[in-house]
């Protein structure tokens, strides 16, 4: 197909939701992008974050390649040896005490597994986030989420979120109520504008949450995977969260959800309360090991 017929038939068959750039691409390899007529570019935005060990990075092809002639599907119900060592990595690499994980396919799924998580532990409903956050457009996640321009079509939204404004603990403190489940947070927020939570206020907000038995989630889709100089970006202020939540580029640019939390908190689920279909299939169970094998072993 030409360039034009390409572009035409993705107007008119695929959904309106994209701020579309007339630019078809075909080919990546590490940060350049080719686009069908062979021109050359460097891919800054590492397609929205998902790619930080590059276009196809040789170890990920790899892996992908070899598992795809072993076994492409495995449902949770069954063990599969890929998963156990993805597994295995994610725990090797989380901060001390996130020890149980949910395997999902995207940032929200693993957002919208935190809430519910967050909701079940604690019996209670109430969600405390921050003004100027993203955490996902699936209705929890969403529920969450700041920017009016994504919540006012859909609402009404999950009742029992609350936005407070960033870097102002007694602003989290005059929210928190005896029905407050869960704080979560972006330690650096994305589509607020980049914005570092300035000083102590991550620890205040730890010390906080453990005050008022309150958990503390906190949103690393966008920073985790050593995007910030350490694995994950709460590391810089030495704060454990009680769930994490990770996804963009874990698998080398293939779609992943991560929710880590601690064994008390994960256990909460009973069987059957919260499962998917396609989380931890070995496929992107593989890209995944072989990912974290590159971030670690290339001290990215």
């Amino acid at each position: 197909m030409s360039e034009r017929e390409i572009i035409d038939i993705e107007n008119r068959f695929m959904a309106n939701v994209y701020a579309k750039r007339p630019i078809v691409i075909t080919k990546g390899k590490g940060v350049i992008l080719w686009d069908i007529n062979g021109k050359e570019y460097i891919d800054c935005a590492g397609s929205y974050g998902t790619c930080i060990v590059g276009h196809c990075h040789p170890k990920v092809v790899e892996a992908i390649k070899n598992q795809a002639e072993k076994l492409l599907s495995c449902h949770g119900y069954l063990y599969n040896d890929v998963r156990a060592n993805l597994l295995r990595k994610i725990v090797e690499i989380t901060p001390k005490g996130l020890n149980k994980v949910f395997l999902s396919n995207s940032g929200a799924e693993s957002v919208e597994a935190a809430i519910k998580l967050a909701r079940k532990f604690t019996g209670k409903h109430e969600i405390i986030a921050l003004m100027g956050s993203f955490h996902g457009k699936t209705m929890g996640a969403l529920s969450a989420t700041w920017d009016k321009k994504y919540r006012e079509p859909f609402e009404p939204l999950l009742p029992g979120f609350k936005h407070v404004p960033p870097d102002n603990i007694d602003k989290i403190k005059e929210a928190i109520t005896d029905k407050t489940a869960a704080v979560i947070l972006e330690p650096i927020r994305g589509e607020g504008g980049i914005r570092v939570l300035s000083g102590d206020y991550l620890r205040k907000v730890r010390e906080l949450c453990d005050e008022k038995g309150v958990l503390l989630i906190l949103d690393e889709v966008q920073t985790g995977f050593g995007r910030t100089g350490k694995i994950f970006a709460c590391e810089h202020w030495d704060v454990i969260p009680d769930i994490l939540c990770v996804s963009k580029p874990v698998a080398g640019g293939l779609p992943i959800g991560i929710t880590v939390a601690k064994d008390e908190i994960m256990s909460s689920l009973k069987v059957g309360e919260h499962t998917t279909t396609f989380g931890g299939n070995p496929l992107i169970c593989a890209a995944a090991c072989a990912a974290i094998d590159v971030l670690v072993n290339e001290k990215l």
